[in-house]
């Protein structure tokens, strides 16, 4: 029997043909400048691959990834994002898919959230509302590609943005996830940059992009130590997602100014921020951010003594990561599953999260402390 056909992905060759006109190349002159490294696709070749009738196969795609620089691991990203969106068939006009993917995203709904980015990325702008509607879907997967650990990928898609340029509208939201992910990368300072700028294009009355530019830099200076500061900006951001009625941006916000009151001792203030967040991610639906809560609380709870009620409450989240398909998630509940069961004094369960921990950790490429802290007894070979 012959080998069954691959399917090819539609993500992989819209970045091909994306990286192709960022180098001002012609498929004729791809082929030509294979021909003179020794190697031959013909022009219908690459065609059909750029349209997603033809899988590349290992051998071309490496080739044209090389020729147009992009690292392979972006692509071993973009085909992961694109197996977890796996919904059925969306459809609809550019803004429909735009609302019903954003929507689908805050309620913990991954595979529809990222299909609808994927239908809209698909579409070629022909006048400015258009255009503005595809950037916004990018800016949304790179948010998507983030909040899924995937950094590197969603740092290639916001560069790209910021090349393009984006459309002044969404300049400031730009920045703002390019802050975002510099941080997530390790650099403070940059992150720190980014948001400043955004600032600076600011209207003060526009309160959603106030209270992000806010809750952002909040986030920076908890990192850096300037708690005080720190807390002003959270007070504030959390006011403007309440005057805005954005219970989305309240709940995340509050699981940041959780981290904070953690941070600077007061773990009781800690643990009933979480759980405010908690039941506000509830009430709504938000499945998303209500994993986030349940991490907080969980390892707080454990923290303050209640550690039956932490183990619980972490291995809910846990289950919650499975069914979200959160592989980010996954490792933080193992990594606070393991902190817990080591500080018990069960090694052979604590054993066991870690090695969890030690997997899920290759899916995400964020800077964390958590995730550092696993890297290094990878690297080292240690056990707990």
């Amino acid at each position: 029997m012959g080998a069954a056909a691959v399917k090819p992905s539609i993500a992989v060759s819209k970045l091909l043909r994306e990286r192709r006109a960022v180098h001002k190349l012609t498929l004729r002159a791809v082929s030509d400048r294979l021909v003179q490294r020794g190697e031959r696709i013909p022009v219908s070749t690459l065609a059909r691959i750029e349209q997603g009738k033809l899988d590349p196969g290992v051998r071309r795609l490496h080739l044209l990834l090389e020729l147009y620089r992009v690292p392979p691991h972006l692509v071993a990203d973009l085909v992961e994002l694109e197996m977890l969106a796996d919904a059925p068939q969306v459809e609809g006009d550019l803004e429909t898919l735009y609302d019903t993917g954003v929507a689908a995203w805050k309620r913990g709904d991954f595979p529809t959230g990222l299909a609808c980015f994927f239908a809209i990325r698909k579409e070629v702008p022909t006048d400015d509302e258009s255009r503005l509607l595809r950037q916004r879907a990018t800016l949304g997967f790179s948010i998507a590609a983030r909040n899924l650990g995937k950094f590197r990928l969603a740092k290639q898609i916001v560069d790209d943005l910021l090349c393009e340029p984006p459309l002044d509208s969404l300049l400031i939201n730009v920045l703002v996830e390019a802050s975002s992910l510099w941080h997530g990368l390790g650099s403070l300072e940059t992150a720190l940059a980014l948001v400043r700028q955004a600032a600076t294009h600011l209207d003060l009355e526009d309160l959603p992009e106030s209270a992000w530019i806010r809750h952002q830099e909040a986030r920076l200076l908890l990192e850096a130590g300037k708690l005080t500061e720190a807390e002003r900006l959270i007070d504030e951001a959390i006011g403007h997602y309440r005057a805005i009625s954005d219970p989305y941006g309240e709940a995340k916000a509050l699981n940041l100014r959780t981290g904070l009151l953690k941070k600077s001792g007061d773990h009781d203030a800690a643990l009933a921020t979480a759980h405010e967040a908690l039941q506000l991610a509830e009430s709504h639906q938000l499945e998303g951010v209500r994993l986030g809560a349940q991490l907080e609380k969980g390892q707080l709870q454990a923290e303050t003594g209640s550690v039956d009620e932490g183990l619980r409450t972490l291995r809910e989240a846990l289950g919650e990561a499975v069914r979200l398909g959160d592989r980010n998630g996954e490792f933080l509940a193992h990594y606070y599953l393991w902190k817990t069961h080591e500080k018990l004094g069960d090694n052979d369960r604590a054993r066991f999260e870690l090695q969890a921990a030690r997997y899920f950790v290759r899916f995400i490429d964020d800077h964390s402390p958590e995730a550092e802290e696993v890297r290094r007894l990878l690297d080292g070979g240690n056990q707990p």
